[in-house]
């Protein structure tokens, strides 16, 4: 085997992963055909993006590798190798998988290590499944088994407000920054070493609304919960027919569309939303429809996939609700229906600072728009001492002169 064999087989490019790790695309071709061996450093980053050991890159195990055979890439690219994925598709999980490597080394440098919370919260919750049930039963005994030891659901409205920093506090990374061109819309992953490895869930925003990524986190959650052994979960945009001929495993689509669904909008957080507000679920308007997808933070067509699954409306009124448009009212009843850029204004969030649009990654010829959250942490890390600069443009995937150049308030800070 061969770093060469082992991209190939992924049906990536050498030059697609040398401009996504930031190295002179010759050298790396020296690296790929063993000419030169890869330097530590970069033989780990590469390992996680391509889903192997650091080790197994090295020239002395290629060379045994070689002997024996063994040529195979990690599990996550044989999930990549169907007609409905491109090159857009291959280049994004790499660059996906090189934030969320990271994003975990980033709170690695600041904790000092990874928080596993999340491995006892998943263990409780897998002890109250019955594995002889449908994947639908799965799904909504999960759901509430992760709800009860969550506090999701609580308080008789939704969760979606809380659900980012509740999973967060539990050391479950969630990334969520636009990919154009890419039919990815969400995928979930292990990042850091074998023994402190732990979930990743990263939402395509492009094009996207914030009611419909909590739709996503809740069904990528899920597949991190019950297909941790797969390598990789990638769900692609069902936006039309093709697509919607392409859901992976049925078991795992089922169950993780049960989870999510339970999670985020049960039967009896309707029932209160109807009872508070004098409506019947066979009743709504658009402006009460509007008024249970801001109640609950969910989009609309999953709000109505949900009315109908639990049986308040028929089929026949599932396919008015889903015609009704209720943007105008959402947007009347939900600071979240606005543009970014209108709820950045409207929240008060710091829209003068300096590097919020100057958020691109250079290092890649695919560039990738950083989330807010992502770098704010990485600048407190920098004028805290925690990392230095040069580490700090590593984790941004800029170049130094970059880094200087969209931030010179930090470097004057920690340079003084």
């Amino acid at each position: 085997m061969s770093l060469r064999t082992v991209i190939d087989g992924a049906g990536l490019t050498l030059s697609a992963c040398a401009s996504t790790i930031g190295v002179d695309h010759e050298l790396f071709q020296q690296w790929a055909d063993g000419k030169r061996e890869m330097p530590p450093a970069y033989a780990t980053v590469m390992a996680a993006l391509l889903g192997v050991k650091p080790e197994a890159l090295m020239a002395k195990p290629m060379a045994q590798a070689r002997k024996s055979g063994i040529d195979e890439p990690s599990a996550i690219w044989f999930k990549l190798r169907g007609h409905e994925f491109g090159d857009a598709d291959r280049e994004s999980i790499l660059l996906v998988r090189h934030l969320g490597h990271n994003a975990n080394q980033l709170e690695k440098s600041v904790a000092g290590q990874a928080n596993r919370s999340w491995s006892i919260l998943f263990k409780d919750v897998l002890e109250n499944i019955d594995l002889q049930a449908s994947p639908q039963s799965q799904g909504r005994q999960a759901a509430r088994a992760f709800c009860g030891l969550t506090q999701f659901g609580g308080g008789g409205r939704g969760s979606s407000e809380i659900l980012r920093g509740n999973l967060r506090s539990r050391g479950i990374l969630i990334i969520e920054s636009p990919i154009p061109h890419s039919q990815m819309e969400g995928c979930s992953f292990l990042v850091g070493e074998s023994t402190q490895e732990r979930p990743c869930i990263f939402v395509n925003t492009f094009k996207s609304t914030w009611f419909r990524r909590n739709v996503v986190i809740m069904h990528e959650l899920a597949h991190a919960l019950f297909d941790q052994n797969a390598g990789v979960e990638i769900d692609i945009v069902a936006n039309d027919e093709r697509h919607s001929n392409l859901r992976k495993d049925e078991l795992t689509e089922a169950r993780a569309e049960s989870f999510a669904r339970e999670c985020l909008l049960p039967a009896k957080l309707i029932l209160s939303f109807c009872s508070q507000n004098g409506v019947r679920p066979n009743k709504l308007t658009a402006q009460s429809l509007a008024g249970l997808v801001a109640f609950s933070g969910v989009e609309k067509k999953t709000v109505v996939e949900i009315l109908r699954h639990n049986e308040f409306i028929d089929d026949v009124l599932a396919t008015q609700y889903q015609s009704l448009d209720i943007s105008t009212e959402l947007r009347e009843q939900s600071d979240r229906a606005l543009g970014t850029k209108e709820f950045i204004e409207k929240v008060g969030l710091d829209v003068a600072a300096s590097w919020l649009n100057k958020r691109f990654t250079t290092i890649s010829s695919r560039k990738i728009l950083l989330p807010v959250t992502y770098v704010k942490s990485v600048l407190e890390a920098v004028k805290t001492f925690k990392i230095s600069i040069g580490k700090a443009a590593e984790l941004l995937m800029v170049d130094i002169d970059t880094f200087y150049s969209r931030f010179p308030e930090v470097v004057s800070e920690v340079t003084e």
